[in-house]
Parts: C-alpha cells; sequence; structure tokens
C-alpha cells in the first residue's frame, strides 16, 4: 500500500522497470520461490540517501546526467556485474541528491533456461560480500560537485580493490569508460 508514502518530486536519473512473469531475480528465488510473478500495477517508487535497492540491466533506463553510471565492472561474476554496478550508481547518486526509481512492470519476460546451481554459485559473492561491500562504499568521502561523477566512481572502485572484492585490473577499464564517456557528452 502505497498511501503511506510521501508524494514529491525528485530527482530520479535511474528508472528500473520491473518485468512481468519471469523477473531477474536471483537463483535462490527461482529455486524456492513461485514463478511466474505479476506484480502489482500502482505507482512508482524512488530509494533515496541511506536507500539501497540492486537494479539490474534489464528494463533500466539511465538518462544524460547518469549516463557514466552505466559502466559495469569486469572483474567480478556475470551474475554479480549489474548488482554492483547498481549499488557504486546509487552511493554516487547520493552526492547529488538523486533517487533510484521503480516503476510498475512495463514488460513482460520470457527468461531462457538457466542452470540454476550455476547461477546460485556465480551469485555467491554476492551473497558474502554484498554488506561488506555496502559498508565499504558508504565510508568513502565523496566529492559533491556535479563535474565529480567520474573521480567518485574511481574513488569506490579503488576501495573495492583495497579491499580485495575487485581485481585491480578493474581501474583502468573504468578509467578509459570515464574518458570514453565525457568525450562523446563534452
Amino acid at each position: 500500500n502505497l498511501d503511506k508514502f510521501e508524494r514529491k518530486n525528485l530527482k530520479v536519473p535511474i528508472r528500473q522497470g520491473l518485468a512481468d512473469d519471469n523477473p531477474d531475480v536471483d537463483a535462490i528465488y527461482r529455486m524456492v520461490g513461485k514463478l511466474p510473478l505479476k506484480f502489482n500495477k500502482g505507482e512508482n517508487i524512488a530509494l533515496g540517501k541511506g536507500s539501497i535497492c540492486p537494479f539490474n540491466s534489464q528494463n533500466t533506463q539511465f538518462f544524460p546526467e547518469s549516463f557514466l553510471l552505466l559502466y559495469l565492472p569486469s572483474y567480478c561474476s556475470f551474475r554479480m556485474t549489474d548488482i554492483w554496478r547498481s549499488f557504486i550508481a546509487q552511493v554516487v547518486g547520493w552526492q547529488y541528491d538523486w533517487c533510484i526509481g521503480f516503476t510498475e512492470a512495463t514488460v513482460i519476460q520470457e527468461r531462457n533456461e538457466h542452470n540454476l546451481m550455476k547461477d546460485f554459485n556465480d551469485e555467491i559473492d554476492g551473497y558474502l560480500n554484498n554488506e561488506a561491500i555496502l559498508d565499504i562504499l558508504s565510508s568513502v568521502s565523496l566529492d559533491k560537485s556535479p563535474s565529480s561523477i567520474g573521480d567518485n566512481m574511481v574513488k569506490l572502485y579503488e576501495s573495492l580493490v583495497r579491499n580485495q572484492l575487485i581485481d585491480s585490473k578493474e581501474i583502468p577499464l573504468l578509467e578509459s569508460w570515464i574518458n570514453d564517456v565525457n568525450r562523446i557528452l563534452l
């Protein structure tokens, strides 16, 4: 019931649309939950500073001010790349009073076959480390200047490298991404 939530205009440069029938959920849910799944139709919600929720790469809209945050890390499992990207995007967004929006289901997804045990194995890093990752990311001092999104991303990824959660080979890829996107946008 959304009646208890405050309604206001917010900056929401990233919006995750939900997917009916076979949404992108983790392997544990697929093993114990019930599918197909239909989400309730209703209003959009947005999560602001201090609230975090993973969002994925599918059915997600990024507006120009958040384009740098499209970067998907390469040195983690495929099952975690969009999740960890979403954590970094949200922590960076907090500096600019951005919220992450979630809309009612806007697509119906027919998912291809998956080996659930392989998916589960590929998600173990997340199950074991997501809380630590969020603690690490939340503890990094970031710049509030709108021109420092790329610098803030580098600081966050470097903190994950220092804590041995992502390989140091991630940093040159990230820096190349930032340079390329900035060259296109500027």
